[in-house]
């Protein structure tokens, strides 16, 4: 009897223990996206974001503003100047070798008829004297491409750099057409993100009527309606997934910080693309949702609930897609180029005499 009264107790924890590891209960009681997705501010975002872009007081306060200094600044852009393209490029400190990289391709490219730039976005390492800050300071004097911000810089805070970076260009480069957000460790073809941009713009320009379109836009649970937004482009390789409440998961998220079953569509964060209003129309809108720890989840949050519908595009890799001469022809962004030399060579074939 005791035997048996044993296998019970040792059935019963490990029950317990799957229930309480793979987080059963997360899962049972989670909300259901489709029904109830009110993440907050449970208000029409859209309406708000109208009026601060007209310059008309609001009534609702913002509840997302991070309270971080830009310590360093560059006159690569301004508010004057038109740009194709401007390069977001986030970076860690010590990636000194990306960087350089960077500058040897794709940051220094010139296309005719094209103007682009790129800057480099830091965060800090908490030690303002150490050799590390030291060597950023030498290397923010000889080529003046960095925008330092004082935080605090780990895979965590990567929706704070993201969001301060889309908070620099809004105030201080809001000119370009279009914004390339990336990491410093994706192969980028300019020429054909450039081609793809354009493309678009000339269908939709092609496909634009006389008349005014409205179109039925869901944000924060409230149904309003909008103009037909062709040129809020937020595109880059789309997600449709759960969160993971798996308590051994890196990427775990409690009910506490995350209540729904599902992800809005969201956009890999390695690298996407935004146009001018889509960039201006999501930083003002994240002004007043509430913080999310993953940057990619966070961006797409804040598209679901101002009506930004994120576009897939296939040549968006957030994989290390095989190289090939031939397979690279169409490819814009690929990750996992750690690797300077080989990126330098990917490159170089791929630009070289095109």
């Amino acid at each position: 009897m005791k035997r048996r009264n044993y296998k019970y107790f040792v059935c019963a924890c490990v029950l317990v223990y799957i229930y309480y590891f793979f987080g059963v209960s997360d899962y049972l009681f989670s909300k259901n996206f489709e029904d109830d997705f009110d993440y907050p501010l449970n208000v029409d975002i859209r309406s708000i974001v109208s009026d601060v872009m007209l310059g008309k007081k609001v009534s609702v306060t913002p509840i997302n503003y991070y309270p971080y200094r830009f310590l360093t600044n560059s006159g690569k852009c301004s508010t004057i100047e038109k740009l194709d393209l401007f390069i977001v490029v986030k970076s860690a400190m010590d990636h000194f070798g990306h960087r350089d990289a960077i500058r040897q391709t794709y940051g220094q490219q010139i296309l005719p008829g094209r103007t682009v730039k790129t800057l480099f976005f830091l965060g800090i390492d908490g030690k303002p004297k150490s050799d590390l800050q030291k060597r950023i300071d030498q290397e923010m004097a000889e080529f003046k491409d960095i925008i330092q911000i004082d935080f605090r810089d780990h895979y965590y805070n990567n929706t704070i750099k993201t969001m301060m970076s889309f908070r620099w260009v809004y105030e201080h480069c809001s000119t370009s057409d279009f914004y390339l957000f990336t990491d410093d460790d994706m192969y980028i073809s300019v020429r054909n993100l450039l081609d793809y941009v354009h493309e678009r713009d000339d269908a939709s320009q092609a496909d634009a009527k006389p008349s005014k379109e409205t179109n039925e836009v869901e944000t924060s649970g409230v149904t309003t309606t909008a103009d037909l937004n062709k040129d809020e482009l937020f595109a880059g390789y789309v997600f449709k997934s759960a969160p993971q409440r798996f308590r051994s998961s890196k990427w775990r998220v409690s009910l506490d910080e995350y209540r729904w079953n599902k992800w809005p569509a969201y956009v890999t964060a390695g690298a996407y693309v935004l146009s001018n209003k889509a960039m201006k129309v999501m930083y003002v809108a994240s002004l007043f949702v509430k913080h999310f720890r993953f940057d990619d989840i966070y961006l797409g949050i804040v598209a679901k609930k101002v009506g930004v519908t994120p576009t897939h595009c296939p040549n968006f890799y957030f994989y290390k897609k095989a190289y090939s001469k031939r397979d690279y022809k169409d490819v814009i962004a690929s990750h996992g180029y750690g690797n300077h030399e080989e990126f330098i060579r990917v490159w170089n074939e791929q630009n070289t005499g095109v």
